[in-house]
């Protein structure tokens, strides 16, 4: 289900659609006061950087090899596939 702000975004965009053409450069500048009067809203930038160490991947030994091999059998799997 949407949230409440969501629902309203979605429902603004709609209304902006019925808006004349002659007045949608008053609604620019509404806009345009508008964010400049408060901070808009960003998202945080997150790191991935670590969510797989201490999860057990350490103790493969050979890790890339290891996967080498497996995309090969996929491959060959896809290739001899019959359709």
């Amino acid at each position: 289900m949407m949230n409440s702000a969501a629902i309203k975004k979605a429902e603004i965009v709609r209304e902006l659609s019925l808006i004349p053409t002659n007045k949608l450069e008053s609604v620019r500048i509404y806009i345009d006061a508008i964010l400049s009067e408060s901070k808009p809203l960003t998202k945080d930038n997150r790191s991935l950087k670590g969510i797989w160490s201490n999860k057990g991947f350490e103790a493969i030994a050979d890790l890339e090899g290891q996967l080498k091999d497996a995309r090969k059998q996929l491959g060959d799997a896809i290739l001899t596939r019959q359709l």
